[in-house]
């Protein structure tokens, strides 16, 4: 009896250590593949980026942003080689077709993912950019595209840096950094580089995101202060370089929700003030940043009103109304 007993755990334990897809070695040896297939697809991200803003990657800086030894990144760059992902050139390296489409690949599920978190998860502006990086390897383009319409098909990241689209190209960011900005000129935020954390935690923590509309009132050596139409905002020259700005046609003014647009009068959805199910709903009902919305009536118990959006009419309670940012037509133009 005990024999058998012995014998059956025996048969346990390498079953254990043996079955494929599920042993203990079968996972030692999926998580191994993927640790590998992360250090090239975050290479390729690095090189990608490079050839985006310059200056192009190198042997070194590939290790740099790795964190390994010149040495072992040398190696890993030889097998991207052999593998025709990337070129070296005598400026630096360069992405492939092949490379390039990996890159872009898992740059679209890094900032879907942050989309997610932030949006559907409410996780703080600072933390989704690590937990992309924890998930972006094994997200498929097929969830990829899962996620994108469940999501409302969204253009930018939290941060403002735009979502490439299925077919691989990547709408263009045009902007200054904010330590560029001449004082007395209205800005919009259309970036915020979330590298290195501790720099975007403090951004963050200075209440600066995307599409937040301010105004330069003084720049000196040791502080930038800017407005935003209801308030100051301090920040060091250092952390303001990692703000891009577009400029403004018009001077700041608080911002306008929808709920106070009159009747007849059209205006401009500037951004959605809420996230998960809501944000989804009213996405889906096409009311996404920059789309032009007209108030056309209220019905005759006062609620819900009804505006017209892309050639059709819906209807928004007030609730609802309050957590869209408008700018009115004329002063959008």
């Amino acid at each position: 009896m005990i024999v058998a007993f012995l014998l059956v755990a025996v048969i346990a334990i390498l079953v254990g250590v043996f079955l494929p897809r599920a042993g203990l070695r079968a996972r030692r040896q999926n998580a191994g593949e993927l640790r590998r297939r992360a250090f090239v697809e975050d290479a390729l991200k690095h090189v990608h980026a490079g050839e985006l803003r310059g200056p192009l990657a190198t042997p070194e800086s590939v290790a740099g942003r790795l964190g390994q030894k010149l040495a072992r990144t040398l190696n890993l760059i030889a097998g991207m080689e052999s593998r025709g992902l990337v070129r070296t050139t005598g400026a630096g390296l360069t992405l492939t077709p092949e490379g390039r489409e990996i890159a872009v690949r898992v740059i679209r599920a890094h900032r879907l993912l942050e989309r997610y978190f932030a949006d559907e998860l409410r996780m703080p502006l600072e933390a989704v950019h690590a937990a992309a990086d924890r998930r972006e390897h094994t997200v498929t383009a097929e969830e990829a595209a899962e996620l994108d319409v469940r999501l409302g098909y969204p253009s930018h990241d939290p941060h403002g840096d735009p979502i490439p689209r299925r077919d691989g190209s990547i709408p263009a960011v045009a902007g200054v950094a904010l330590t560029e900005q001449p004082v007395g000129s209205p800005a919009v935020i259309v970036h915020i580089e979330d590298e290195p954390p501790e720099l975007f935690r403090q951004i963050a923590k200075a209440g600066f995101e995307p599409g937040m509309r301010i105004e330069v009132l003084e720049i000196s050596a040791n502080q930038i202060v800017v407005w935003d139409g209801e308030r100051e905002h301090l920040l060091t020259p250092v952390a303001a370089g990692n703000i891009l700005v577009a400029p403004l046609p018009h001077s700041i003014t608080p911002a306008m929700q929808l709920a106070a647009l009159l009747p007849g009068k059209q205006a401009r959805v500037v951004a959605l003030r809420c996230t998960g199910l809501t944000r989804r709903r009213l996405l889906d009902l096409g009311l996404t940043p920059g789309v032009t919305i007209e108030r056309a009536f209220t019905s005759a118990l006062g609620t819900p009103t009804a505006y017209r959006v892309r050639g059709t009419l819906i209807a928004l309670r007030p609730e609802q109304a309050r957590q869209i940012e408008i700018e009115l037509l004329s002063r959008a133009a």
